[in-house]
Formats: structure tokens, sequence, C-alpha cells
């Protein structure tokens, strides 16, 4: 067995919901690409997601999450996965970003989970996590998924826990 294999590893599922851009003003260029939904405390924002328990499946995990914003999925489709080294205390994290679907703006109602949070359509351009910006040219260009370490893309076969996926 490798040490990957034995490293503790918390994993996330992140639903990647889009939101067409705005045409009504095609000469601003911040409008011409999809905002993607985020769900901001205080002053970082993040992808909508669930830690995966122990022995659940991935489209279980998928499902909570789109259960909590009232979303239906669309067929399960990873679009990147975005691996963090363990750093201090904190375990190492893997993020399994799946299609949470294509949404307008005003069709998103409030979350209901407990914690205080709110929603946001965040423009690609203000982004903080760089595997949302490949998880959603996957989605739209058609790619393979990306794989990430430490949020840059990670050759496939090489470098940190290759092939533990």
């Amino acid at each position: 067995m490798t040490d990957a294999l034995l490293t503790p590893r918390q994993t996330w599922v992140h639903l990647l919901v889009w939101c067409p851009a705005d045409t009504s003003n095609p000469r601003e260029e911040d409008q011409l690409w999809p905002r993607v939904l985020q769900v901001a405390r205080g002053d970082e924002a993040g992808p909508p997601g669930v830690v995966l328990r122990p022995g659940e499946p991935v489209r279980h995990a998928a499902e909570r999450v789109a259960g909590a914003l009232g979303l239906t999925l669309p067929p399960l489709r990873l679009l990147a996965v975005d691996q963090q080294p363990a750093e201090g205390d904190d375990l190492e994290q893997l993020g399994l970003v799946l299609d949470g679907g294509r949404l307008a703006a005003n069709a998103l109602r409030s979350c209901d989970c407990d914690s205080a949070h709110e929603l946001v359509w965040t423009p690609v351009g203000e982004l903080g996590r760089v595997a949302l910006v490949h998880a959603l040219r996957t989605l739209l260009l058609d790619e393979r998924p990306a794989v990430l370490w430490q949020g840059l893309p990670a050759a496939r076969g090489s470098g940190p826990g290759a092939g533990t996926w």
C-alpha cells in the first residue's frame, strides 16, 4: 500500500451551477461569460458542496447539495478534480466538481441549510477557485475533466497522489 492511500483525506463534492451571460449589454466584456453560483460566508466564497460521508456514493452527496438548493441534478458528470495537500493540522482536501446544471439567476430560492451565508452569482473573472474555471471550461467546451494539484493542472500519471483516484 502506498503512502498516498494512507494519507487522511477529506473529500468534498461540489456542484458547478451556472447562469448564462446577460446579453442585454453585449459590449460589456464581463457580461459575455456565464456566472457561477457560490456560497458566500463573510469574505470567503466557494461552490455549494458537502463533505462525502464514509461509504456514501458521490451521487448521493451531490443530491444532498442539490436538495438543499432546491435543484434537480442533470446526469452525473465529473468536471474537475482538485487535490490540495495537507497544511498544518488540516487534512488533505480532494474536491470533486460535478455538473449542477444551468439556471436563470432569478430562479434560485434560498437554501434550506442552517448556516449564516448567502448565495451569490459570481462572474468568472472573480472566481477565487481555479478548479471552477477549469470545470466551466470542461462543461462549455466539452473537454476532458481537469485534474488539478494545488489548483494547477496536473499531468495525468505524475505528481503526488497520481493514480490514487
